[in-house]
């Protein structure tokens, strides 16, 4: 007896479902929420209008499924970038780095993400936000090594270092946004990393750990 595979049909489910959330990234990116209608994603995706509601149950929970799902792709890609890497401020040097590159190659989603998510006031109800709050763990994780090293300060909570750390990046990602991406995000990258290490690091081992990179 031949049996017909389910997963070549469940791989075709899960590639649909991904277009369908390029395309509402494009539109929701170009347009506001409420400018955006699932008639234009759906085009844009080249499904019927009726295929859409077969993925989510209407605007609201496809726009709220966009970060949900480039997060997965920001965390996985993080974590091939920082194996085998080895120093709790290599790491952070590393995560700065991708989480500027990431909004660089994805201005759409920033626009999404920081210009119109975060200042909603029903954002932070939603299950969204609850799932970002969890996405920070890594960089806890590095923080919460790098005070076991020793080479990251115990005075100060990890708590708010991790805020402090995404606070600026957040916002100079927000600042490039509104500003029309004129200029190389990349280019804050040095000036960032030497204001996030010398402010949670003993000022020795930082001033060290900097010299060090500049000689890379």
């Amino acid at each position: 007896m031949i049996f017909n595979c389910p997963f070549p049909l469940m791989s075709k489910k899960i590639a649909k479902r991904q277009t369908i959330i390029e395309a509402a990234i494009e539109v929701f990116g170009k347009k506001s929420f409420r400018d955006s209608n699932i008639s234009e994603i759906a085009q844009r995706a080249g499904v019927a209008e009726g295929t859409i509601y077969q993925y989510f149950k209407n605007k609201e929970d496809l726009f709220f499924s966009i970060p949900v799902e480039k997060t997965k792709e920001f965390c996985g890609e993080l974590d091939l970038h920082l194996q085998g890497m080895t120093g709790a401020f290599n790491k952070i040097r590393k995560f700065i780095w991708y989480y500027l590159y990431f909004f660089k190659m994805n201005p759409e989603y920033g626009r999404i993400l920081m210009l119109e998510m975060r200042v909603s006031r029903s954002f932070g109800k939603t299950k969204t936000y609850s799932f970002l709050r969890k996405s920070t763990s890594e960089i806890l994780e590095i923080i919460r090594a790098g005070q076991t090293e020793g080479v990251i300060r115990m005075d100060a909570n990890h708590y708010v270092i991790r805020q402090l750390t995404l606070g600026i990046l957040e916002h100079v990602v927000t600042r490039w946004l509104l500003k029309g991406e004129k200029y190389d995000l990349m280019d804050s990258y040095e000036d960032i990393c030497k204001l996030v290490i010398d402010g949670m690091g003993f000022s020795r081992e930082a001033r060290r750990f900097s010299e060090r990179s500049k000689e890379d």
